[in-house]
């Protein structure tokens, strides 16, 4: 196995892991509430925006990559945040598994977006 080197370095924004944990209600509706895990030092990348169609529906790009050191607790659907800006995980990539670097695929949501 090839060692790939990342410069962990350049880990110098830092960055809250959150899940959802949505509040139920008694007319089967719910409300999104975001608990905080972990907070933790990455390197952001900004990547091609847009989307495509696919069914008639909108699939968003990957908008950034977020590169962090190995944790196991990251899972899809979850969010990294940063001052005002959500990043959703849509896809987790260590690189040369070895579980010591992680590189999350994300789609950024600044704040007035998510009302």
């Amino acid at each position: 196995m090839n060692l790939q080197f990342i410069d962990a370095g350049q880990f110098k924004t830092l960055l809250t892991l959150e899940e959802n944990r949505p509040l139920f209600d008694e007319t089967g509706g719910y409300q999104e509430q975001w608990t905080e895990i972990a907070t933790l030092w990455g390197r952001i990348e900004p990547k091609k925006t847009g989307s495509q169609n696919f069914a008639g529906q909108a699939i968003p790009h990957v908008t950034h990559l977020i590169t962090t050191r190995y944790r196991s607790d990251i899972a899809v659907s979850m969010r990294l945040t940063r001052v005002g800006r959500h990043f959703t995980v849509l896809g987790l990539h260590d690189p040369d598994e070895s579980q010591r670097y992680l590189i999350c695929s994300v789609r950024a949501f600044p704040d007035y977006l998510e009302t």
